[in-house]
């Protein structure tokens, strides 16, 4: 019975673990209950009269004289009942109560313990890889600038091998740093002119900067052809904007980003994917949406003026369900039927120059 309870307890892990953190205490209240136990068996099967824990009656007799009278003669008799179980619990309930307490103080004292250094883990865990992170960062900038000074990337040939190596360095850097790393090295590449849309050095489509921030960037005329921005944030605030005027984001993922009142004039977007996308009071005056997927994207009080959203019948730039609320139209290229699909046209300028109602 005890293998079968044992083998049971280890096929339990947390059970198994939790009973040897606290053995101390189990034992302390197991000692106590077998003493009860044996008490009350003690009781039952045998109490001698010496115990002081059976029944009995003590008879005294005491002889007083006083002068020449006859002796008084007193006895004394006290009846000691036998001891109930309450009696006995009584001489047993201190021991009991230490021996609850310290397994509740070993307890409390456990699990503090043991969430002090979970914590701690996971502190130190975090401030490793953050320390990881810099550095694959800093390797990174290092090595890119000796592929600037050295080896003069700038000025190589489409085709040569240190194009290559620039790339799958960035690829793969990227890939470990977290979104503030990344964008720093948008900004770096950016910074030395590395991704400008008219000559562009190193490729960055498919590279993931899902989730980066990159409110304070400063990216006017980049090429970001293909790149992952999936709930990215670029947008606008008192104290910062993101200049994306005439940036390439063709074929980029812009799910769900945040674009709203970013500069993005003359961006070129064909068929970006800006579905649910944030584009309030964006300027996107005379940027291309050709192709552009639309569906449910937020464009309330955004400059569309210019804008070109129009393409072949079967291509053209999806509106499903966007909100075009107290957008400028004006002068945009798209069609009624495209509009017609808009969830809201309410205040917008139209094409014509004529208010929605």
């Amino acid at each position: 019975m005890t293998a079968r309870f044992r083998s049971w307890l280890r096929s339990k892990p947390r059970l198994h673990s939790w009973v040897l953190r606290n053995s101390k205490p189990i034992m302390g209240v197991l000692i106590v209950v077998e003493l009860v136990l044996i008490i009350l068996m003690i009781k039952t099967l045998y109490t001698p009269d010496w115990t002081g824990f059976s029944a009995y009656t003590i008879i005294t007799t005491s002889k007083t004289s006083s002068g020449v009278a006859s002796p008084t003669i007193t006895t004394t008799t006290v009846h000691q009942p036998e001891k109930t179980l309450w009696d006995w619990l009584q001489l047993l309930i201190i021991p009991a109560v230490l021996a609850v307490g310290g397994f509740v103080i070993n307890l409390t004292i456990s699990r503090g313990e043991q969430e002090a250094t979970k914590q701690r883990t996971k502190t130190e865990h975090e401030i490793a890889a953050d320390i990881q992170r810099e550095t694959a960062l800093q390797v990174y900038l290092d090595k890119m600038s000796e592929l600037l000074l050295h080896e003069n990337l700038r000025e190589s040939d489409p085709e040569k091998e240190v194009r290559k190596i620039a790339r799958v360095r960035t690829l793969t850097v990227l890939g470990r740093l977290d979104s503030q790393r990344k964008r720093s090295v948008i900004q770096f590449l950016y910074e030395s002119g590395l991704i400008d849309k008219d000559k562009r050095i190193v490729n960055l489509k498919g590279i993931d900067l899902e989730e980066t921030n990159l409110m304070f960037a400063d990216l006017h005329g980049a090429d970001l052809r293909g790149v992952s921005l999936y709930r990215a944030n670029l947008g606008f605030t008192d104290l910062s904007e993101a200049d994306l005027g005439e940036v390439s984001l063709s074929e980029a993922d812009l799910r769900g980003a945040n674009l709203s009142g970013a500069d993005l004039s003359n961006a070129h977007l064909t068929r970006a994917c800006l579905v649910e996308a944030n584009l309030g009071n964006a300027d996107l005056h005379g940027a291309y949406l050709h192709r552009a997927a639309l569906t449910r994207a937020y464009l309330g009080g955004a400059d569309l003026s210019g804008a070109n959203l129009h393409g072949a019948t079967m291509y053209e730039t999806k509106l499903i369900g966007a909100n075009l609320s107290g957008a400028d139209l004006s002068i945009a290229k798209v069609t009624i039927e495209q509009l017609d699909k808009a969830k809201s046209l309410k205040g917008a300028t139209m094409p014509d120059g004529s208010i929605h109602p």
